[in-house]
């Protein structure tokens, strides 16, 4: 991974809002947008989401150092769509299992019901040995308790809303790696590319002092789209799994 290109024809901002101009050519894409950022807002994930919606091809490079992973906006949750399967056969024995464990309880209770006042009418202890076949009951409905519990009816698939890739931070795994993936590069239609400090983020747009480079020179921009291709397809470094990923931001239901 790597590139170097020189006499590149660009302009250049430095300040705040440096996202500006970049955001309006986002809006205004027509057929594709690829970003590198190591850090999302989920206001600005809307944008991308409203983008796929409309048919604009998205490609996203992050890190797992995203901004606001546990926040209470869902804009991050909805890169990532779960899908909930039900196994029918597995569902119809837990049925028939409750089903058991139900009869068993008021057979337990009836029996125990009946025993302690004919004991005490009758005067009759034998009548207690009754209480072996409850405790036996009791047993086999325990056992009946715990296979239920083991019966997984339900599990959890998850998928992309667009190909994107989350890299596994250094900071953040006990790997060997020492690679983050810190560049942020904005690619538009493939004629329009940016690249600086800026992160995908609120902050990053709008109120930090940020340095941000916008290039139309074709062969800048192509150097730099096959730069992202490399980093997207063979860059090597770990990453987080979708299903990974997805069981982190969705609550799976117990089965």
């Amino acid at each position: 991974m790597g590139m170097f290109y020189k006499n590149a024809v660009c302009d250049i901002y430095i300040g705040k809002s440096a996202g500006a101009k970049m955001m309006q050519d986002i809006r205004n894409a027509r057929k594709n947008v690829k970003i590198v950022s190591p850090y999302l807002s989920p206001v600005l994930i809307k944008e991308l989401i409203d983008l796929h919606s409309r048919g604009i091809q998205i490609r996203l490079i992050t890190s797992d150092e995203i901004e606001d992973f546990y926040g209470y906006e869902k804009n991050i949750h909805k890169l990532i769509i779960q899908h909930r399967h039900v196994d029918e056969k597995a569902k119809q024995t837990k049925d028939n299992l409750q089903s058991l464990s139900g009869t068993l309880l008021f057979a337990i209770i009836g029996l125990g019901v009946v025993l302690f006042p004919l004991i005490y009418l009758l005067n009759n202890f034998k009548l207690a040995y009754g209480f072996i076949i409850v405790i036996l009951m009791f047993f086999v409905r325990d056992a009946v308790v715990k296979k239920i519990k083991q019966t997984k009816v339900y599990h959890y698939t998850y998928k992309q809303l667009f190909p994107f890739k989350v890299f596994v931070s250094p900071n953040t795994g006990n790997f060997a790696h020492k690679t983050f993936v810190h560049s942020k590069i904005y690619i538009i239609d493939d004629e329009i590319a940016y690249v600086g400090s800026l992160n995908f983020t609120r902050s990053g747009m709008k109120d930090n002092h940020e340095t941000r480079i916008r290039t139309t020179d074709p062969e800048a921009v192509a150097k730099i789209i096959e730069e992202v291709k490399e980093v997207f397809y063979h860059s090597n470094l770990p990453e987080r799994d979708v299903q990974f990923w997805g069981s982190q931001l969705y609550e799976e239901l117990d089965n």
